[in-house]
C-alpha cells in the first residue's frame, strides 16, 4: 500500500472489495465469539465474487458519497500478522492468502487487511463462535451475512471459477478521428494574463449600426437581440481559457483473448504536477455581441452532464488532486471504448506523467499505467487595447 492507492480507496463505497472499520477487531484476550467477527469478515472476501484484491481499512469512518474520514487506531492495536495468520489458517480447509499491513497515514496509524484472489470455497473445519463448520461464507455487497452462507449452485461455480486475467490497453486518440496516438502526447499551451475584469469597459456598438441597441426598455426594444455589455469581459475570459487547455481523448482496448467486465480508467494528478483539468461542460462558450434577455448567458452552456455510457468522463477534485473516472462497462475481446474529450492545461513546459490505474473484474489487481504529456508553455499577457483589437478583428470576418 502506498499513500497513492490509500487516498483513491478512501473515495470508494463499501463493496465486494471494499470494507471500513472505525474500531479495531476484537482479537487479544478476545473469547470465539468476538473473533469469530473478523474471521467472518476474512472468510466474506476470500470466498466474494470479484477479479481484485479485497481491502477491509482499519480505523476508516466511511462517508458515502464522500471521502470517507481516517480517524486511525492506537498503535498498540494493531494485529501481528504472523499471529493472525496462524489463527486463521489453523481453522480453515485451505491457507487464505491475505495480509495485515500496519500503515501509516498523514500522521494517523490505520490497519489495512489485505485478501487476495484464490481457489474457492474456502470454509472451517469445526464450528467457531458463531460461524458453523463447512459452511461458505461469502460476501455480498457490502456486508457477509452469516445466516445466508452460499447456495450449493453457487458453491459449484466457484470450484468452477478460472482466473484468465483481461489484457487491457489505454492510450490517447484523437479528438476528432478513432485513431489511437499511444501513451504520449505533445500538447503546447499558452497562460495569457488578461486585465482585470473592472479594468475592462463595457461593450458598446455603433448605433446605425444596430438601432434597436438600446439599454432602456421602450418602443422597439428587442428582449431577444439584446447588446451583450459583458462582451468584452467574456471575450477575455473566453481567449484565456482557449489558450490555456487542450481537449483531451483517450481509448481503452481489450487486447486479450477474454472479455473484460465492469472495466474502469481511473488518472489521478496531483496538482503539484503542474496540470490542471476540466469537463468539457466547463469550457466556456464563444461569447455573443448579442444575446437574449429572457435566455440567461449563464444558462447557454449548461448541458447534462448526467449520463450512464461507456466513455463517459467524470471529475472531480479536492485541494490535493484532480482525479479522472472513465468508466467503460463490458469489452470483449477486440473491443474498444472511447472517451468522451476533457481538457488538461499545462503551468509548465517539459514530460509531465500522468500515473493511472484500470481496473476490472477479471484483472487479479489494479493495472497501473502511465500516461505522459509534453509540450512546451508560453506565457503572454493582453492589454485592454488588444482585446478591444481583437475584438474589431472578429467582427470583421
Amino acid at each position: 500500500m502506498n499513500d497513492e492507492m490509500f487516498e483513491r480507496l478512501l473515495y470508494e463505497e463499501e463493496g465486494p472489495v471494499l470494507d471500513f472499520k472505525r474500531e479495531q477487531y476484537r482479537f487479544v484476550k478476545a473469547n470465539e465469539e468476538e473473533k469469530s467477527e473478523l474471521l467472518k469478515d476474512i472468510l466474506g472476501f476470500a470466498n466474494a465474487w470479484r477479479r481484485s484484491i479485497a481491502y477491509i481499512l482499519i480505523g476508516v469512518e466511511e462517508v458515502r458519497g464522500g471521502r470517507s474520514n481516517v480517524a486511525g487506531i492506537a498503535t498498540t492495536d494493531h494485529f501481528d500478522d504472523h499471529s493472525l495468520q496462524q489463527f486463521v489458517n489453523n481453522l480453515t480447509n485451505q491457507p487464505v492468502q491475505f495480509q495485515y499491513e500496519a500503515f501509516g497515514f498523514k500522521g494517523k496509524q490505520v490497519g489495512i487487511i489485505s485478501i487476495m484472489e484464490q481457489n474457492r470455497p474456502i470454509y472451517l473445519k469445526r464450528d467457531y463462535g458463531k460461524l458453523a463448520k463447512e459452511k461458505v461464507y461469502v460476501r455480498r455487497g457490502s456486508s457477509t451475512d452469516p445466516t445466508k452462507p452460499a447456495l450449493p449452485d453457487e458453491i459449484a461455480k466457484m470450484g468452477a471459477d478460472t482466473h484468465e486475467p483481461a489484457e487491457l490497453l489505454v492510450e490517447f486518440a484523437d479528438t476528432k478521428l478513432d485513431s489511437g496516438l499511444g501513451t504520449s502526447v505533445r500538447l503546447d499551451t499558452e497562460i495569457c494574463q488578461m486585465p482585470a475584469k473592472e479594468q475592462i469597459p463595457d461593450y458598446v456598438e455603433m448605433r446605425e449600426t444596430h438601432a434597436l441597441s438600446t439599454a432602456w426598455v421602450g418602443p422597439g426594444f428587442n428582449f431577444m437581440n439584446h447588446l451583450n455589455e459583458d462582451y468584452l469581459r467574456e471575450l477575455a475570459q473566453y481567449e484565456f481559457w482557449r489558450r490555456l487547455f487542450r481537449p483531451v481523448r483517450l481509448v481503452v482496448k481489450n487486447v486479450g483473448q477474454v472479455a473484460a467486465n465492469n472495466v474502469r480508467v481511473e488518472l489521478m494528478l496531483p496538482r503539484s504536477s503542474a496540470m490542471i483539468v476540466v469537463d468539457e461542460f466547463e469550457i466556456p462558450n464563444p461569447p455573443k455581441r448579442r444575446h437574449s434577455l429572457l435566455i440567461p448567458s449563464a444558462l447557454e452552456n449548461i448541458r447534462s452532464a448526467i449520463r450512464q455510457e461507456p466513455g463517459d468522463v467524470i471529475i472531480d477534485q479536492n485541494d490535493e488532486r484532480f482525479r479522472i473516472e472513465i468508466g467503460c462497462g463490458h469489452l470483449q475481446p477486440g473491443r474498444r471504448v472511447w472517451s468522451d474529450i476533457f481538457y488538461l492545461g499545462k503551468g509548465k513546459s517539459g514530460d509531465l506523467q500522468i500515473h493511472s490505474l484500470i481496473f476490472a473484474d477479471n484483472l487479479p489487481q489494479p493495472k497501473s499505467f502511465v500516461l505522459t504529456v509534453s509540450g512546451i508553455v508560453t506565457k503572454t499577457s493582453m492589454t485592454v487595447e488588444d482585446i478591444v483589437l481583437l475584438s474589431q478583428r472578429s467582427a470583421e470576418k
